[in-house]
């Protein structure tokens, strides 16, 4: 029953991030919502959290974390 109820737990916080960044792109930075293909929250070592942005005009894959309260685009870089 535990691990039911921490994967649902990582689960809802995997959604708020790619939700947060999602708004972040659209409000923040001004970025066209039609342009996102993708947004996919996912855990790693390093960085523990890291967010991959697939857009529909560039093959390459934008990586952000959420640090300090900001967004941080790892790569490509800025």
């Amino acid at each position: 029953m535990a691990s039911v109820t921490w994967y649902s737990s990582f689960q809802k916080d995997m959604r708020e991030l790619e939700e947060r960044l999602r708004t972040h792109l659209i409000v923040d930075q001004g970025v066209d919502e039609k342009r996102i293909v993708s947004i996919e929250a996912r855990r790693s070592k390093m960085p523990m959290y890291p967010v991959v942005v697939q857009f529909n005009d560039t093959p390459q894959e934008y990586i952000y974390v959420f640090q300090t309260d900001q967004w941080i685009q790892l790569t490509p870089e800025p």
